[in-house]
């Protein structure tokens, strides 16, 4: 007799007795030859291992297509399952089936009650879409469970998933009913210097060749996770992409991040944090900068390279090769203006190092406008009508439509606004320069004379609206020191933000 078993993992689900009678049932488990080793070829072995089979899955069942194939070309007899609820957890999907093996005379042995149904049986084919209709039943049942722990795990605070590289689950020593995540020393201080390092504007793709070159071990190996499809059977290294998610991360500051009514909810954590949350938030606000994307040409090696713009046309500046000294040139197909690098690569800092000798720097930069003043007010009149509505709903003054109605008005234009409001974030790059120097010029050159370029063009987005290069008026060589600084205040033009 031609079989196919179909198998999927799971625990068993007690089943009720069928009605029909010994004999009869007898009958059919002879035919089917019942016993425990079926010796099936491999070929009709069909098999979903450790995919769900609900309706709230979105894998794809590979075998089950296969398998629905073999029916509907009438290659067998009998489907063997373990249980009715490791076909399908969806009724519409579990009907077919039964009416396909109905069609096609196929009957349905299922191991885990020791019983063969016929689908052209009428009680046979009552108890399978019985069968089907408690499958689905349970299964939104728990997920019911599963999504009602999940939300109070979100207002809880307690983790979710697996930990990140960094912590490991123990035992809590004060209730040993209880498991807890602590940070790994080893990782954690991994975690730290990555976080710290692209905080202060390093390369993410230096920082990770640097990991690499050292041996540390990336967070795949670390955390033991089945890389074998994607590394194709090499040790995983360290990459941006890691780097970028270990960044953007809020655990590593003990918090939760979750979505809730279309904002953004950062909910304290139960876990003991491993970066300073400043830190953090300085990194992540880096890495999200749409200024700072790596895929503009020129890859940070130069100060002004698609940073500074031409003033002619507007394009931005590139390196111009195949001279020495390197020069900056109008990137436009016209290269309507062209500029030593060094000289203006000095004149920009020293711009820089004059302003952030100003001992008001910081009040400058944060300072608040007319328009932020405005939106402050509204955004406080907002949450107040937005409290107000969540204590009439308590109070059962307001209906729950009437308070989805306001939520739609008022959450949206709050979100809005939180955005807009957001404290401006200053480069740890900036702050590095003038932590201590009360001022001192020379201080601040010698500091900024050390910076990575990456970092330097962090400082110059934030101190900068605009940096362009205008075409001479004075063409030919400048030979002395004071015609050379003459030419460069002539021809390079700058806004500051926040102009005192």
């Amino acid at each position: 007799m031609r079989a196919a078993s179909y198998s999927r993992r799971s625990d068993a689900r007690g089943k009720r007795s069928d009605q029909r009678s010994v004999e009869e049932q007898d009958n059919l488990n002879l035919q089917v030859a019942q016993r425990n080793d079926w010796d099936l070829p491999p070929n009709r072995m069909y098999r979903d291992n450790d995919i769900s089979a609900s309706r709230y899955s979105s894998k794809e069942r590979a075998d089950w297509t296969r398998l629905h194939n073999t029916l509907v070309n009438g290659e067998i007899d009998v489907l063997i399952l373990y249980e009715t609820s490791r076909a399908w957890r969806k009724v519409y999907e579990w009907v077919p089936l039964v009416e396909l093996c109905a069609e096609n005379k196929v009957l349905i042995h299922v191991t885990s009650d020791r019983r063969t149904y016929d689908p052209n049986d009428d009680r046979d084919w009552e108890t399978l879409l019985e069968d089907g209709i408690d499958s689905e039943k349970e299964s939104r049942k728990i997920s019911k469970r599963v999504r009602r722990a999940m939300d109070a795990n979100k207002e809880q605070g307690k983790p979710h998933a697996t930990p990140a590289y960094g912590y490991e689950i123990q035992i809590d020593p004060a209730d040993h009913r209880t498991k807890i995540r602590v940070p790994v020393p080893e990782q954690a201080a991994i975690v730290k210097e990555v976080i710290r390092r692209v905080a202060q504007s390093d390369p993410i793709t230096a920082i990770a060749r640097d990991l690499n070159e050292r041996g540390i071990p990336s967070p795949s190996v670390a955390l033991g996770l089945n890389t074998e499809k994607r590394s194709k059977g090499k040790t995983p290294l360290w990459s941006p992409a890691m780097i970028r998610k270990m960044c953007k991360n809020v655990a590593y500051i003990g918090k939760r991040e979750y979505v809730e009514d279309g904002r953004t909810i950062f909910a304290d954590g139960t876990w003991e944090p491993i970066v300073d949350e400043e830190l953090f938030w300085k990194a992540r606000n880096l890495l999200s900068d749409p200024t700072r994307k790596t895929t503009k040409p020129g890859r940070n090696k130069y100060l002004l390279g698609f940073l500074g713009t031409c003033d002619v046309c507007g394009s931005y500046l590139a390196r111009m090769g195949g001279r020495d000294p390197y020069r900056y040139r109008c990137n436009a197909d016209k290269s309507c203006v062209t500029i030593r690098m060094d000289w203006t690569d000095m004149f920009i800092g020293e711009l820089v190092c004059q302003r952030l000798a100003k001992k008001d720097i910081y009040e400058l930069l944060t300072r608040q406008d007319d328009a932020d003043k405005a939106r402050v007010v509204e955004l406080e009149a907002l949450r107040a009508d937005h409290t107000t509505a969540l204590d009439l709903r308590a109070k059962g003054k307001l209906s729950l439509l009437a308070l989805s109605q306001e939520e739609e008005r008022l959450l949206p234009r709050i979100a809005e606004l939180e955005q807009a409001l957001r404290p401006v974030t200053i480069p740890k790059a900036l702050e590095d320069l003038t932590r201590d120097a009360q001022g001192n010029l020379q201080t601040i050159r010698a500091r900024w004379a050390a910076l990575a370029i990456p970092a330097k063009r962090d400082v110059l987005r934030t101190l900068f609206k605009s940096i362009s290069i205008k075409k001479t008026k004075t063409p030919g060589q400048h030979k002395t020191g004071e015609q050379v600084e003459r030419m460069l205040i002539e021809r390079v033009a700058f806004e500051w933000l926040n102009e005192s």
